[in-house]
């Protein structure tokens, strides 16, 4: 409706004209109705025009905030779908703007079938890896790779880039095994093999040379869609690496289990690609036997050694050592000179280079505090620092770790060497 509170001297053109409201083409599907006051006036003739008008809209989806839940677990029920705290119709669709744009929550659902076929609903979901699945955008992946905080956009590509070069390298041999050692690798969904990729590259993005010496043989890795499938395949707490394969073996469900939280948590294909590392020979790209040294520490890996960081570990594997076994012979209280690993990683050298590869990835801040010589020969041996991209880092091995020194309990007996200078 459109009334004029005085009408324009007759003769005289006014500084406006009447603009007509075009039918919506989709009127039929609308479902939504607004009422919209518009005021415009002619100066030239003291005119006030009020126009008001109801219009109807058409529904779009309701804008989600990817970031607020890419690490929420995703639950599918009866009628709905749960993302976290909020539950979501079949027929609603995701807005997430930006590269993302609009997921239809069946495609979600659609997504997620292979995972609980395959794993007999044994493995958590979530929308960051099911976003990816629908969308085939890697950003929806950043979550899983901390080092994306530290990277700019074109660093970023180039991140992305060299995962999936890893992905589709011949020797980047990743199985999937089922009960009674079925083999399921041709089944294995693409964001899982980002996500394994990935965290490769997050360790070799700086050290081309050292991933191009790594992949010049074939590199084993056997995920397992259940716990039963690991244990009939002889896997041990599941997952280790198994030397007599060469194999990472792990059960497919703790590949996600530190990503549920604000930041990245527990990571125990880390530890057991720590493990790989430590049995990887630099110096003919074959797998050999375990000395606790990642590639580069060895005066034997040639081209590769790095003489500084040597220097660096064996002075602060000595002080962490040395204060473990202050506490072992309890000989010192000092609160503030506390071994950063666990009891378990002082059992023998494989385990404290595999825990402390993990920590380097996981807790920067807490590690360069406390012992700034072994961190920076981890930060001398992958070309960065952590630190960059974890403003705070995950608390729980932190905890966990002072936790126990604090409980009064005796410390195991470790079983540490020291290489020679």
């Amino acid at each position: 409706m459109v009334a004029a509170k005085r009408a324009a001297p007759e003769g005289m053109a006014c500084a406006f004209s009447p603009v007509p409201v075009a039918r919506c083409r989709q009127a039929d599907s609308c479902t939504q109705a607004i009422s919209i006051k518009v005021e415009l006036s002619c100066p030239a003739h003291s005119i006030l025009v009020i126009i008001t008008a109801s219009i109807s809209t058409i529904s779009s989806p309701m804008k989600n905030s990817f970031h607020r839940l890419r690490n929420q677990s995703v639950r599918i029920r009866d009628q709905h779908l749960d993302i976290g705290n909020t539950s979501f119709q079949f027929d609603d669709q995701l807005n997430f703007d930006g590269p993302l744009g609009v997921v239809p929550v069946q495609s979600i659902l659609a997504a997620a079938e292979p995972f609980v076929r395959l794993t007999q609903d044994n493995c958590p979901l979530q929308l960051g890896l099911l976003a990816f699945t629908v969308t085939g955008r890697y950003r929806a992946l950043d979550f899983y790779f901390p080092i994306t905080q530290m990277l700019n956009e074109p660093e970023i590509d180039r991140f992305y880039q060299l995962a999936q070069s890893i992905a589709a390298h011949p020797h980047f041999d990743l199985q999937l095994l089922g009960e009674r050692r079925a083999d399921l690798s041709t089944q294995v969904p693409s964001g899982i093999q980002q996500v394994v990729a990935g965290q490769i590259a997050e360790v070799f993005f700086y050290r081309g040379e050292l991933l191009e010496r790594f992949l010049a043989t074939p590199r084993h890795i056997q995920l397992y869609a259940t716990s039963k499938a690991f244990e009939q395949d002889g896997g041990a707490a599941g997952g280790d690496y198994n030397p007599q394969r060469e194999s990472i073996q792990l059960v497919l469900a703790r590949l996600f289990e530190g990503f549920l939280g604000e930041t990245a948590g527990v990571c125990p294909f880390l530890h057991e690609f720590g493990h790989m590392l430590d049995h990887f020979d630099a110096a003919t790209g074959r797998m050999g036997r375990s000395e606790g040294l990642l590639p580069g520490l060895s005066p034997r890996d040639g081209s590769l050694f790095n003489p500084r960081a040597r220097t660096l570990f064996i002075k602060g594997k000595r002080v962490a050592l040395e204060r473990y076994l202050a506490r072992y012979q309890n000989l010192s209280m000092d609160t503030s000179l506390l071994p950063i690993g666990h009891p378990y990683v002082f059992q023998n050298d494989g385990e404290f280079i595999a825990g402390y590869f993990e920590m380097f990835f996981r807790n920067p801040n807490y590690f360069a505090s406390q012992n700034q010589d072994l961190y920076t020969a981890f930060v001398e041996l992958f070309g960065y620092d952590p630190r960059d991209a974890w403003k705070q880092d995950f608390p729980f091995y932190i905890n966990e770790n002072r936790n126990f020194y604090f409980s009064g309990q005796r410390p195991w007996t470790p079983h540490l060497t020291i290489p020679n200078d």
